[in-house]
């Protein structure tokens, strides 16, 4: 009986593990919409041009991206990663052509009069070619700050 019970608890605990960790190895289905016709869930998109490449890959929740998602080139070089933290609050890592951090910092979605706005907000790096920090620029709420 104990033995069973912890084989339980050992898969059940890789299983969550492995999925958060990895979840292109998750066991859904991708490119999935809900009962309204919205992304949702795991998608993954490629190229027209060329449908051997992807050019993005990430979570959507009704519609709306969600937790991790990645942005490619049309030659499948990694352009942009948002992570959002919170419905308002994001991490942004943006790449060169060559797959290098140009910058990263946060940003927010702002709602004001029915109106939603991007911009900028926190501390934001930026890099050269070598990735070493060229400029470190403070903003609040899209405004740079000296």
């Amino acid at each position: 009986m104990f033995s069973a019970l912890m084989r339980f608890f050992l898969v059940l605990m890789l299983t969550s593990t492995t999925l958060y960790l990895f979840p292109q190895m998750c066991f859904h289905k991708k490119n999935q919409f809900d009962v309204d016709g919205k992304k949702d869930g795991y998608w993954v998109s490629h190229s027209k041009l060329n449908p051997e490449i992807q050019t993005f890959r990430g979570w959507y929740k009704h519609g709306n991206e969600a937790k991790k998602c990645t942005y490619y080139n049309n030659s499948g070089t990694k352009m942009m990663r948002i992570k959002y933290l919170n419905d308002s609050l994001m991490r942004i890592r943006r790449y060169n052509q060559n797959g290098k951090i140009e910058y990263k910092g946060y940003a927010l979605w702002l709602t004001k009069n029915d109106e939603l706005r991007f911009c900028w907000d926190g501390e934001f790096t930026f890099y050269d070619s070598g990735r070493r920090v060229t400029k470190k620029v403070m903003y609040i709420r899209g405004e740079e700050q000296d």
